[in-house]
Parts: structure tokens; C-alpha cells; sequence
């Protein structure tokens, strides 16, 4: 009797085990099923807000080619042209986009002070650093990335000039604005005060004056700025300084539900008039004002 008593309590606790192991592998399954669910979902949302920031690009290519088309020659970019409208923000697919387009040639170019005895863009870069409040600093003192072939690679990003003594994060954080990589002259149509002012002995509210002053539709011509009446008493060098660009950045900024996104593209306009992107970056999502 105790033997049969001992065999039915080693079978039902048995039978307890076997269950419970069971009811632990269904609640795993269940568990390893639940997580996949919210990774597809995640994946689903994340891929919705990549296709709105590349809908968001494609208008902003739109935007640039029909301004290059509609330009009479010989083509000029100004702050009078669609492209440089008030920041638009669209309602689309439950999400919202806003886009902001600017123009890179309004920045100063970095690739100017790797060039031999080029006075003129040092001392530019160096009035630029004291408009900033900026520690100054010399470029010029970094060692040039080479390629394969032992010749200088151009710059890649202005992150490079962390590598000089003086220049961290916060300093970088205040700079990269102002600065650039791409080729190409600084547009007068385009350039804020500060890169104004950096021009020659100009401070900053003579800068501002020149800012205000600028026309609508902007200068025709270099030589119009520099016949400007409140240049007359300034000698400033045509030297890297133009009416045009052909270099813009479109930041692409995604909400969709509690979900953010932030693309910035880098764009060129070509000799025939399309827009290609030549380079995507995925930055710190930036959360649209209530």
C-alpha cells in the first residue's frame, strides 16, 4: 500500500514537471513570437520613415532643378528663388515631414587652405573664427590624407579639423555650420553676415547693412557687391567669390506616431540640369516645434 502511495506521488510529481516544463517552453515560444512581432513592427515603422525622408528628398531635387531650368543664363542662386521659401512642413501618410534646403556654397570652403599661398582664404578663415568667438587655429598644419597613389585626398569632412589642437566637440559643434568640403566659390547671394564680414575689415554690423541691403532676386554679378556704397571704403578680393552654387543640403526631418528621423542629403546640380544626391547621412533626430 505505502509502495503504491510512493509510485502515485513519483508519477504525479512527474506529470507536474512535464508540465511545468511545457507551460516554460509554450511561454518562451510565446515570448520569442511577441518579440518578433515588435521587431517586424519596429522594422515596418523605421522602413515607412526612411521612404518619407526619401519622398521628402525627392521634392527638394524637384524644387532645385525647376529653380537651374527657370534661371536665365548665366545661372545664378539666390535667396529669391522657391528653394529658399519658408521651411514647408507636409502632412502625409499619418506622418509629417518638414524640409529645409541650404545652400552649401553660402559656407566657407575648407578645400581653399590646402591650396599653396593662397593668403587671401587664410586670412578669410581666421576673421571667420573671431566672428564665431572661436579659438584660431591653423588648418594648414594637419597632414593631408593620402590615397593609394601617395597624392592628397581632398576633404572628406570638416570633422577632420578635431585633429588640431584646440578644436573639440564644442568647438566643432559651433563651427561645422559655417564650413564646407564641397568645391566651388563662396555665393554672395546666399552667404549670411558672418561669412560677409569675413571677407575683409568689416564688422559686424556693416555685414548685417550689406545683408539687408542685398537685392531681392540678388547681385547679378560679383562686381556689383563690390560696388556696393557701403563697400567703398573696403578693398575686398574677387578672389573665391561668386553668384552661384551648384552644392546644397536637404535636411529631411521625419515624424511618424512617437517615432523621429532625421536624413540630411547632400545634393549637386548638374551640367544638365538634374539633381543628384551624393551623399545620405542619418543624423539626430530633431522633434518638430508643437
Amino acid at each position: 500500500m505505502v509502495k503504491a502511495c510512493r509510485q502515485r506521488g513519483i508519477a504525479l510529481i512527474s506529470v507536474l514537471l512535464i508540465t511545468s516544463l511545457a507551460t516554460l517552453i509554450v511561454s518562451d515560444m510565446l515570448a520569442r513570437q511577441r518579440l518578433s512581432l515588435i521587431g517586424s513592427s519596429n522594422q515596418l515603422l523605421q522602413q515607412q520613415l526612411w521612404q518619407l525622408a526619401l519622398s521628402g528628398e525627392a521634392w527638394a531635387r524637384g524644387q532645385l532643378r525647376d529653380d537651374w531650368r527657370d534661371e536665365p543664363e548665366p545661372k545664378r542662386v539666390h535667396l529669391g528663388q522657391r528653394w529658399a521659401q519658408n521651411t514647408p512642413v507636409f502632412d502625409i501618410d499619418g506622418g509629417r515631414i518638414r524640409i529645409q534646403l541650404q545652400d552649401l556654397s553660402a559656407r566657407f570652403n575648407l578645400g581653399t587652405l590646402r591650396t599653396p599661398n593662397d593668403r587671401i582664404s587664410r586670412l578669410r578663415y581666421q576673421r571667420l573664427l573671431q566672428v564665431l568667438g572661436l579659438p584660431p587655429h591653423d588648418p594648414r598644419r594637419l597632414p593631408p590624407v593620402r590615397g593609394f597613389d601617395g597624392k592628397p585626398l581632398a576633404w572628406n569632412d570638416s570633422s577632420e579639423l578635431m585633429r588640431l589642437e584646440g578644436v573639440d566637440t564644442a568647438v566643432m559643434e559651433r563651427l561645422r555650420p559655417w564650413v564646407r568640403t564641397t568645391p566651388g566659390a563662396l555665393n554672395l547671394n546666399t552667404a549670411p553676415a558672418e561669412q560677409l564680414a569675413s571677407l575683409g575689415k568689416l564688422d559686424m554690423a556693416q555685414a548685417v547693412a550689406l545683408v539687408q541691403a542685398r537685392p531681392a532676386d540678388g547681385y547679378q554679378t560679383v562686381q556689383e557687391f563690390l560696388d556696393a556704397p557701403a563697400l567703398k571704403q573696403h578693398e575686398i578680393n574677387s578672389q573665391g567669390l561668386d553668384v552661384s552654387s551648384r552644392y546644397f543640403q536637404a535636411v529631411l526631418d521625419v515624424e511618424l506616431g512617437d517615432r523621429q528621423l532625421r536624413l540630411i542629403s547632400r545634393l549637386r546640380i548638374e551640367p544638365d540640369g538634374q539633381v543628384s544626391v551624393l551623399q545620405r547621412t542619418l543624423a539626430a533626430p530633431s522633434r518638430f516645434p508643437e
